[in-house]
């Protein structure tokens, strides 16, 4: 079942070209790997899918309704959840408050419930806190729910911000470089998390330059060069196709 599909899909900023005639589809249940060298337009497709840029031209269907146009806190709505590149985390709020912002967004409490103590809204509080707990313990971190965010290390804000995409419990996650800057023990621990998170039905669409991770997970990849599509395919296709080879993998290639 095709859950994500990408129809020459476009963008430019002025006269730059950062995304140009795209188009690839992403399965239920598939982890598929957006790679490229800087400046290939990886982040832009993301800000696409998720309503942060509007389209220049094509189309973007998630569970084949047309999601152009739509608002960011939309299409969080409709089940697309994502983290950011550079993190995004509140730092001047603990881990588990972090955490429940993300699932505040399938909150039905309106403007009255929230000033006026309800037991319904109480009841939903203590949900968005449960639920809060469980995404933390799915990535390790339930033990530090009281801390500030911003005293814990790198690794685990990096962390977090994966516990509060999916806090939305999102059918399809979009994780931008989820392992920069991770040691080789804490990558290990998110590629444990990302087939975790595969098996509970998650769908996975994700950028990353480490190229290890990639094509460990990756079940398909697709190469972009300038905002252009150079190629789609498995992994082991991938690293066998000569155009990839030489205009990113460099000229050796990668061990199989």
């Amino acid at each position: 079942m095709t859950l994500l599909k990408i129809s020459n899909l476009t963008k430019h900023f002025g006269g730059v070209q950062a995304v140009n005639d795209v188009s690839f589809s992403v399965n239920k249940g598939e982890i598929v790997a957006v790679i490229g060298p800087n400046g290939a337009g990886k982040t832009t497709l993301f800000n696409l899918i998720t309503g942060i840029y509007p389209a220049s031209n094509g189309n973007i269907s998630f569970k084949g309704t047309e999601i152009n146009g739509i608002a960011a806190h939309r299409v969080a709505q409709l089940g697309i959840a994502r983290t950011f590149q550079n993190l995004q985390i509140f730092n001047n709020m603990t881990v588990l408050e972090n955490v429940m912002v993300g699932r505040h967004i399938k909150s039905k409490t309106g403007f009255m419930g929230a000033i006026l103590p309800l037991g319904s809204v109480q009841h939903e509080e203590r949900d968005i806190i449960e639920k809060a707990l469980e995404k933390l313990a799915m990535v390790g971190l339930a033990d530090k729910a009281l801390e500030e965010a911003t005293n814990m290390p790198y690794g685990q804000q990096k962390m977090l911000e994966i516990a509060r995409a999916i806090a939305l419990e999102p059918e399809l996650l979009l994780l931008d470089e989820p392992a920069a800057g991770l040691n080789s023990t804490e990558t290990r621990e998110l590629i444990d998390i990302i087939y975790n998170l595969r098996d509970q039905g998650v769908t996975i669409l994700l950028v990353e330059h480490d190229m290890e991770t990639v094509m460990e997970i990756a079940d398909q990849l697709v190469v972009l060069d300038f905002g252009n599509k150079l190629a789609e395919g498995t992994p082991y296709e991938i690293q066998n196709n000569h155009e990839v080879i030489a205009a990113y993998l460099g000229e050796e290639g990668l061990e199989c």
